[in-house]
């Protein structure tokens, strides 16, 4: 089912979008061609029929890794030697819209192209396609450790700041050398200085970046979550690793024995977290079920205006099974935010009817997926 065309294309046609995507052997996807010219993308139809592997290989384009499984040779259909994917990607600047693919092989082997051209790093993908998902796992945003706030975080800083990429590349590098240093047995108490001089000021750049990203941020929840009901009064902090009275390197300093005990540096970067309160406490201890969810959209959302405020550009938003958790009202706020916010998104779900009431006043296409197959309606 398509809906006022017309008008759609010219809201989609000031975004980043997806017009075209080619999909094959992807789990129970054998072989699709798909086109999209709204924003809204609609995928309905019973659990097991392919909807959120359609996502899923949506997903790979942009990130060259699965939201479902670890080993990407798991998504390969049983059936097949390697799966395909590969879209036009649309810009604002038609000078910067590309082809884009990627292939996997059952046995391991990667390979992904831009335009022609092979490229090395997940992060090329990233930068060409960046997209925003939430699924089931995206709880864990706020309900799990501080790992996932971590990433939240570093989509952003890595979209806002170019340098950021190489940055994180080395101060990783460096962890990983001191790390090892501390488990050996013997330690070399000049090698251990030097790897921790070398971290420090690795550490506190990535710690700047990520101030800074969250004082920008910051405006964007509020104003997102003024257009949610039942979030309360939210507040975002932002926690570097290590003591605000302390620098780094007086932590480490005096942290020194633990990190020699326990064989690992217990400070830094790579301990920091993203603190989300309502009403003054922590969001995972006082929200419901649904309301958790609405903040994870609220979030994600802010995250894409902030983007889009920045760079300019709109990112592509997967959402699997939006109905789940949420009743009809707040499911109509998300997609009008969705809407506002000028971006193509793509959502599944059972029933055509949970879609039909929430986009009919607004451009949209409709996909009934059934045994990995695909038909427009």
């Amino acid at each position: 089912m398509l809906r006022s065309l017309v008008g759609s294309e010219m809201c989609i046609r000031d975004s980043m979008y997806i017009p075209h995507l080619e999909v094959h052997q992807v789990r129970n996807l054998q072989s699709l061609t798909l086109d999209f010219h709204n924003m809204a993308n609609i995928i309905y139809g019973v659990n097991g029929s392919g909807k959120t592997s359609l996502l899923e290989a949506i997903y790979l384009l942009g990130r060259g890794r699965s939201f479902r499984h670890r080993d990407l040779r798991m998504v390969v259909n049983h059936q097949a030697e390697e799966l395909v994917v590969s879209a036009k990607v649309k810009k604002k600047d038609p000078l910067r819209s590309h082809q884009l693919g990627i292939k996997r092989g059952a046995s391991g082997n990667f390979a992904a192209r831009l335009d022609g051209k092979a490229i090395l790093t997940a992060a090329q993908l990233a930068t060409v396609l960046p997209m925003q998902l939430i699924d089931a796992q995206s709880f864990s945003l706020l309900e799990g450790g501080p790992l996932q706030r971590r990433q939240f975080l570093d989509w952003g800083v890595f979209h806002v700041e170019q340098s950021y990429s190489q940055l994180w590349a080395r101060f990783q590098k460096t962890l990983k050398q001191r790390n090892q240093l501390l488990r050996h047995a013997r330690i070399d108490a000049d090698s251990l200085r030097a790897w921790t001089a070398e971290l420090v000021p690795l550490g506190e750049q990535i710690s700047a970046h990520r101030k800074r990203y969250v004082d920008g941020l910051v405006p964007h929840i509020e104003a997102v979550a003024k257009k949610f009901d039942g979030l309360g009064v939210l507040e975002v902090e932002y926690y570097q690793g290590w003591s605000e009275k302390m620098s780094l390197t007086e932590a480490m300093d005096f942290d020194s024995k633990r990190d020699l005990a326990v064989g690992t540096t217990c400070h830094g970067a790579h301990k920091a977290d993203m603190r989300v309160k309502v009403d003054g406490m922590p969001a995972a201890d006082v929200l419901s079920r649904g309301q958790t969810k609405l903040l994870v959209y609220a979030l994600k959302l802010a995250q894409a205006t902030y983007f889009r405020d920045k760079i300019g550009e709109s990112c592509v938003f997967l959402l699997d099974d939006l109905p789940a958790e949420l009743d009809y009202h707040h499911r109509q706020q998300v997609v009008s935010c969705l809407y506002s916010l000028g971006c193509q998104f793509f959502v599944t779900g059972v029933d055509k009817k949970d879609f039909e009431v929430l986009v009919k006043d607004n451009a949209y296409q409709m996909f009934h997926m059934e045994h990995g197959a695909i038909t427009a309606g």
